[in-house]
């Protein structure tokens, strides 16, 4: 299918440069799989306590996680799924996608170090962020 057909009546021809489109595809599955497992935790909290606590199942920093509560899941449920949907904009070349997008990674980062106590910070996840951030603003100029 032609892309410039999407629009008949669009001047220019129908652009998303190749970094948008790795970027939001990448935030599709990140984000989207982030959604997901945190719905599926909130949805399942008691039992995934009580099946890791029967069997002894010993997950690294599972207990530090489920500390946060069913509040902290929902939250990040939320938080991810308003990333996704900013992605899907920014994929049909609308501004109001990077806002959305940046708000969402933003109370991201702050979430586990507001409803989890002694959580340690991850500089990680700062730069990754940071970076898909950058991106995204290096191509708000594609974007209405």
């Amino acid at each position: 299918m032609n892309l410039e057909s999407l629009n008949p009546l669009q001047k220019e021809p129908f652009k998303r440069s190749d970094l948008l489109t790795l970027l939001c595809i990448l935030t599709f599955i990140g984000s989207g799989l982030a959604a997901f497992s945190n719905l599926f935790i909130y949805l399942s909290f008691e039992e995934m306590l009580t099946i890791v606590d029967d069997y002894e199942i010993e997950i690294p920093g599972f207990d530090m996680m489920m500390s946060g509560g069913r509040r902290f899941f929902i939250t990040g449920f939320i938080l991810y799924t308003f990333s996704w949907v900013g992605a899907l904009q920014m994929w049909k070349l609308k501004k109001i996608g990077f806002h959305l997008y940046t708000g969402a990674q933003i109370f991201i980062l702050l979430l586990p170090v507001i409803l989890i106590k002694s959580y340690p910070f991850s500089i990680f996840s700062l730069l990754l962020t940071a970076v898909f951030i950058a991106g995204y603003a290096i191509n708000l100029k594609f974007m209405k």
